[in-house]
């Protein structure tokens, strides 16, 4: 085989190697592209699941929110506009059937005492005995008015703790999507910015097998003339005839 022919050979494995190489980096840049593309999707599956899941919690948590702003006079509404933020008045105190069934059962019962007790010590027609029915009966009052005050206030908390349970629990299911979301963003922004240096790599490794192949190459050309003076060299320098006939024949 002549020098020529092996050069040639010895190029043409290079560029092989170089082509294999290229070919192996192009391959590992497409599997890492379709698991940084399978991991995308998992993420969005995950986040997309989240949001379902939370989605009637956040419904009924803006319904309920809408709600609590109209009762508070913050949104127009019907009839109970802003109910939940009035004071307490004469009429509630009026419409409360504690109030009404227990006040006046409360001041028969007090008076027939004050009365059973003046008529046992013969003042039942006294001006003390008046005047103790007339403060019993202020006093029972106010304090039957007061029982309402605070049962108002009571039911006017309790209609703003439910509404404001429910609307907390649809931010809290909202609070839960938000941060799904940007934990996916998170994720496939760091996915996508591997991938980018993956591809970057591969791009660089293609380069170098192909840089290196063509340098192999070119050596293996560049040494086809210096090999064959070497051992011409070597067999003109010895008493080595079969050296000598060889060289003479053109063999080497």
């Amino acid at each position: 085989m002549s020098f020529i022919a092996a050069a040639l050979i010895g190029g043409g494995a290079a560029l092989l190697g170089g082509a294999m190489a290229s070919g192996s980096a192009s391959k590992a840049t497409r599997a890492q592209s379709d698991a940084a593309a399978a991991s995308d999707a998992e993420q969005r599956r995950q986040y997309d699941t989240t949001r379902e899941d939370n989605a009637p919690f956040r419904e009924t948590g803006l319904t309920a929110n809408n709600r609590l702003s109209q009762l508070m006079g913050l949104s127009p509404g019907g009839a109970d506009n802003g109910s939940l933020a009035r004071n307490f008045t004469m009429a509630d105190r009026d419409s409360d059937p504690v109030y009404q069934s227990g006040l006046q059962f409360g001041l028969d019962e007090g008076a027939k005492g004050i009365n059973r007790q003046a008529a046992a010590g013969g003042n039942m027609l006294s001006g003390a005995t008046l005047k103790a029915l007339t403060r019993f009966g202020n006093d029972y009052g106010s304090t039957k008015a007061n029982e309402s005050f605070n049962r108002f206030n009571t039911n006017q908390d309790r209609g703003y703790n439910k509404l404001g349970g429910l609307s907390g629990a649809g931010m809290q299911a909202t609070n839960t999507v938000n941060a799904a979301g940007m934990n996916m963003a998170n994720n496939v922004s760091n996915t996508q910015q591997g991938l980018g240096n993956a591809r970057a790599s591969g791009y660089l490794e293609k380069g170098d097998a192909w840089s290196n192949a063509l340098r192999q190459g070119a050596s293996a050309w560049n040494n086809r003339g210096k090999s064959n003076q070497d051992m011409l060299n070597t067999a003109n320098g010895t008493n080595d005839p079969l050296g000598s006939f060889g060289a003479q024949k053109g063999w080497w």
